[in-house]
């Protein structure tokens, strides 16, 4: 039976709207109508986003969210302050105005053009008197309604069903309000910002990471929530560009940076500082670099040049600059007189080697993670970053928010019992995790021929260590119940990752491909990696299964069963089955499990596509898949082909089964609540399309199966906190299983939030499920909560339970695999697709 457990969530009530407030949407338009020289003076270094030209031509229209922000905020607090009052609300991203009066136009104004909804301005940016920067904002009314507050309450108060384009409005209209003034004072990614005073810490690398405060405004029944929760940024390091540099590449002397083109340092750093304001190019030993001086005039080197006009002396003409084209010109900046301006964050995925750094610096216990929180709303000590009440954009909207957390009322579901082995006895967990000592795998495989292939640096001792952990491997793997050959072939491998594996596989069977190859590997070694599985997955189908040098190197049980339990499962095996009441109902007629996941490409590929993964259940008890793919346009989220893999997963169950499935339980992970409605009408209609297409070619005289469809939510902010000790587990979170249907909910779509797994380092995240379609079970939240928690239990890999079910945990491991079935020639980024560790 569950047990009742109430619980603090990082969610703050909305408690006072005023009612007569109304605002006007305008398109904001910010353009320069001018060429600007930039002159540098004496040895002042030049501070840009990463450098200075020069010389350096605007395009007509700003097109950089942050400056229009900065050109908005000079406008209506320098130029025109009397004008602009109340405030502007300005959504950087979307170039939308929202604006108190409705138009400029009826305001009489000598130095200004004005016409029926249009209104344009001239904003000077120095604090020195006139310049020649003169920036025209132009504002234009988009809408003739007003925005208000009047359908939203409705919606709230359940005299409206449904979400009109009012409410939407109305909701994103506060998401800017709450927002507008942080997101004016630190760096920001509109939905978070990130404050120095709030904690930071180096990684390493010429990056740093900060913490910050995320802000999202959340309807649910009968009352508007603001979601708060602490976040972390990765931004760059600020200084001079040659610190940042050599702190990239790990050096600590300039002569470093004598670099050419074709340097892969040289590559690095292209890459590092790709999209940084105003930075264009880099250009190797710069202060040679030769140009006209005028027209008519002579060849100069860079270095010449500023000794001549500005007196500077380079001391590192033999190292990178900068450079900026402009009308064919190219003008170079030594890299000793730039400097990385501060705040600027880092978009792109953090570094593998900065990796660790983020999680402990990121990594908060829950007590402390609220305790920020509430310090961050309190509008005391350093980290005020948050407080409303100082907020003049919270002020006139009349907004009153609490600063005490929200209470909801959840419960702590039973625990599956885990079966190892043929035996009745089950195995129950503590805490989310259980032990597999003295246990026999419920369905174990045997490996008769297979080869080990070494890649260890440490040529000295890599046999001794391999030898090592290959018996105590075997041991393991015997204790488990797998039937596993003493003899194996051992190779060192070579530069030729295939080759060496194909040998390898031979020697150790000569008429059969080899069961496995145990692959050691380097501790850093992605490209081997890459060879290794483009030689098992694409190239022949044997399994291989790779292993760290460091970590055979101290190796102990725990790793040794960790290694089995991957290996079994990759041989068809099966480690454990979770044991459930609503399993065992749902095996009264054949069923199949599927989990549906996109992978993207990593942020600034521009040509790599997405992959959409399909994992299908083939087994009575939902602990064996097989997976499909295939890809699609860059960063599409609906999967243009889900029919088609959900037509081919339903007829290889029946081949396999010799029947199909009467009930599918579809998991999908990936989307956002704005593509909810997309998925209902688009991937729902093209399962159901599939079936029929299916049933009619196969002539299937049984009824066509039942769909649960769910989505999966990860990416949210929403946590939990025990409001005692004496509540929590070990780690200080709530106990695994704990499950809140009510309070935080979404109003549109039946949903739960299931925190399944056990804390380890950190708050845990509980996972966001929201059902769309259900034939199966009536939308009863009991059984869906239950199963959806005992799939959390099967994940092959583990013997814990997992913060997803495990067949959305194998589709989002299977978008991040395909990433090395593409062909390497490619070159397409190694850090796309889902980022789920390892699955080696």
């Amino acid at each position: 039976m569950s047990t009742r457990l109430s619980v603090h969530t990082n969610a703050f009530k909305i408690e006072r709207i005023t009612e007569n407030k109304k605002y006007y949407q305008y398109d904001g338009i910010v353009s320069i109508d001018y060429h600007l020289v930039i002159h540098t003076q004496d040895t002042c270094p030049v501070a840009l986003g990463v450098c200075a030209s020069l010389q350096f031509q605007f395009e007509s229209e700003v097109k950089q969210a942050g400056r229009r922000i900065e050109i908005f905020e000079r406008l209506q607090n320098h130029t025109e302050p009397t004008l602009f009052t109340p405030k502007v609300i300005y959504d950087g991203d979307a170039d939308r105005i929202l604006l108190r009066h409705a138009g400029f136009w009826a305001i009489p104004h000598g130095k200004y053009s004005f016409r029926l909804h249009i209104s344009a301005f001239e904003v000077n940016m120095s604090d020195r008197g006139p310049s020649k920067r003169r920036l025209a904002v132009t504002l234009k009314r988009v809408d003739a309604s007003t925005i208000d507050f009047n359908e939203l309450r409705q919606f709230l108060d359940g005299r409206l069903k449904q979400q009109t384009p009012k409410v939407i409005v109305a909701i994103n209209l506060l998401q800017l309000i709450v927002r507008q003034g942080p997101n004016l004072k630190y760096p920001n990614n509109i939905r978070s910002f990130f404050t120095k005073d709030a904690g930071k810490v180096a990684l390493g690398g010429g990056l740093e990471a900060w913490k910050g405060f995320y802000q999202s405004v959340r309807p649910t029944h009968n009352q508007l929530l603001i979601n708060v929760d602490v976040t972390c940024g990765v931004l760059y390091q600020e200084g001079r560009l040659i610190d940042v540099a050599l702190a990239l590449l790990g050096q600590s002397h300039v002569r470093a940076l004598r670099l050419s083109e074709s340097s892969p340092d040289f590559r690095r750093l292209k890459s590092f500082f790709k999209g940084r304001r105003r930075y264009k190019q880099f250009i190797p030993d710069a202060g040679h670099y030769q140009f006209q001086k005028a027209s008519d005039g002579p060849q100069i080197s860079v270095q010449e040049y500023y000794r001549e006009t500005y007196n500077i002396h380079l001391q590192y003409p033999d190292i990178i600059g900068v450079g900026f084209t402009s009308k064919g010109q190219v003008t170079v900046i030594p890299a000793e007189l730039c400097v990385v301006l501060p705040n600027q964050r880092y978009v792109r995925k953090v570094p593998q080697e900065c990796t660790k750094k983020m999680v402990e610096f990121s990594s908060e216990k829950p007590q402390a993670r609220m305790e920020a929180i509430l310090r961050g709303l309190s509008g005391s000590g350093p980290n005020t970053a948050l407080d409303y009440k100082s907020s003049p954009y919270v002020q006139e909207a009349g907004l009153q928010i609490s600063a005490t957390p929200s209470m909801i009322d959840g419960q702590v579901l039973k625990t599956p019992g885990m079966a190892y082995g043929q035996s009745n006895n089950l195995v129950f967990p503590r805490n989310g995790g259980w032990n597999v000592l003295n246990q026999k795998f419920h369905q174990p495989r045997s490996i008769s021929a297979w080869a080990v292939v070494d890649y260890s640096l440490n040529k000295a001792r890599a046999r001794s260590n391999t030898e090592r952990f290959v018996k105590m491997l075997v041991d393991c793997c015997g204790q488990l119940g797998m039937s596993i050959s003493l003899t194996q072939v051992y190779k060192v491998g070579s530069q030729n990752v295939a080759q060496d594996l194909l040998n390898a596989g031979k020697e150790a069977s000569q008429q059969n491909p080899p069961d496995l190859i145990l692959v050691v590997l380097p501790s850093s070694a992605a490209e081997i990696r890459l060879a290794v599985k483009q030689f098992g997955d694409v190239h022949t189908g044997i399994s291989t299964q790779c292993v760290r040098e460091d970590k055979i190197a101290r190796a102990n049980n725990q790793y040794c069963n960790n290694v089995a339990m991957k290996i079994n499962a990759k041989l068809g095996g099966v480690n454990a089955v979770p044991r459930s009441s609503v399993l065992d109902k749902l095996r009264e007629s054949p069923f199949m499990i599927m989990g549906v996941d996109v992978g993207h490409p990593a942020p600034g590929a521009v040509d790599q596509p997405s992959v959409a993964s399909l994992v299908f259940s083939f087994d009575v008890d939902a602990t064996r898949y097989e997976a499909l793919t295939c890809i699609q346009r860059p960063r599409l989220e609906i999967i243009e082909d889900l029919g088609s893999m959900v037509k081919n997963a339903v007829s290889l169950f029946g081949n396999r089964n010799k029947t199909p499935p009467q009930r599918l339980v579809l998991f999908r992970d990936g989307l956002s609540e704005g593509e909810y409605a997309q998925a209902a009408t688009k991937e729902i209609q093209a399962i159901k399309d599939a079936l029929d297409a299916l049933w009619k070619e196969r002539s299937v005289n049984r009824p066509k199966p039942l769909l649960t469809y769910i989505v999966v939510g990860k990416k949210h902010h929403v946590r939990f906190f025990p409001k005692s000790q004496n509540e929590a587990d070990k780690s200080g979170n709530c106990p695994a299983g704990f499950v809140a249907d009510k309070g935080i909910g979404n109003p549109m779509a039946q949903d739960f939030y299931l925190q399944s797994h056990g804390g380890l380092l950190g708050t845990s995240r509980p996972s966001h499920y929201i059902i769309l379609e259900d034939e199966n079970f009536g939308r009863r939240l009991d059984i869906l909560q239950n199963l959806s928690f005992c799939l959390c239990h099967s994940y092959a890999r583990a013997t814990r339970s997992v913060s997803i079910p495990a067949p959305v945990y194998y589709a989002d491991i299977v978008c991040a695999r395909a990433n090395f079935h593409f062909d390497p020639r490619l070159h397409y980024d190694d850090s796309a697709m889902s980022s789920v560790s390892g699955w080696p």
